[in-house]
């Protein structure tokens, strides 16, 4: 009998250790999750800022362009890009 309420008694710390190396986990998880949702926000608004800097430095090269030639690629490009979006408007408005 003895053996068995020393058997039970070593369950119970076993299960005690595990429960508290549970709840420890779960912290850390809470806290890499917090970790996580905070660096996507940092990341996202990183990209923001890059794409702010890509368009501003677009903005800049175009402004800047001093071949003729450069500007009427830019120019016929910039058409067919307008005529492609009047043709799918048109679609729509089928």
């Amino acid at each position: 009998m003895e053996d068995l309420n020393v058997e039970i008694k070593k369950l119970q710390e076993m299960l005690y250790i595990l429960i508290k190396r549970y709840k420890q986990l779960q912290k850390e998880n809470d806290h890499l999750k917090n970790q996580n949702e905070e660096l996507k926000k940092h990341l996202l608004q990183k990209d923001m800022l890059i794409q702010d800097a890509q368009q501003k430095s677009a903005a800049v090269n175009i402004a800047t362009l001093q071949n003729g030639d450069e500007r009427k690629i830019l120019q016929y490009r910039i058409d067919l890009y307008l005529k492609d979006i009047e043709k799918c408007l048109s679609l729509l408005n089928v």
